[in-house]
């Protein structure tokens, strides 16, 4: 199953890429996703991998494309579950970013039991994209599950409350 979410978020496209693309910011953006450790790699680069720990699961996954400013594609490693593979693309607006996220998803589910998973995943993934406006924009956000965030600065320096 394949879906397509877009925010635009007003802050430079290279302030946006370089906070996105650093996947150790995840949890500060996606409420599910509790801790994300860089396996291998300096920084976001092809090749870089990446462990994940959402909630409910785990997966590993690498950046199999980077396209510095411009996009990103990440893909998990056979054997994580769920699969999927992520296309971030970055475009510059007058007001600062469009950030288009697409994504690849293989849930395991029967076709119309797969379908309104996928959807229900959509409107998660589009939430957690406000999340990242919302910081990304005002230095601050409050995750679905409570959690307060903050950003000293769009360079990733974090207060937490």
């Amino acid at each position: 199953m394949k879906f397509q979410n877009e925010i635009e978020i007003q802050a430079s496209i290279n302030d946006v890429f370089e906070f996105v693309a650093d996947m150790r910011n995840i949890p500060k953006w996606n409420y599910f996703v509790t801790k994300v450790t860089q396996e291998n790699g300096n920084g976001p680069v092809r090749g870089a991998r990446y462990y994940q720990t959402r909630k409910t699961d785990s997966q590993r996954y690498e950046i199999i494309h980077y396209e510095p400013g411009q996009s990103l594609i990440i893909k998990t490693i056979p054997g994580s579950s769920p699969m999927f593979e992520r296309h971030l693309r970055f475009e510059a607006t007058a007001n600062g970013t469009r950030l288009i996220d697409e994504m690849t998803l293989r849930t395991g589910y029967p076709g119309i039991l797969e379908r309104l998973v996928v959807g229900r995943i959509r409107r998660a993934v589009a939430e957690n994209l406000g999340k990242l406006k919302e910081l990304l924009e005002y230095g601050q956000t409050q995750l679905q599950d409570g959690r307060d965030i903050y950003l000293a600065s769009i360079d990733g320096a974090e207060a937490k409350k």
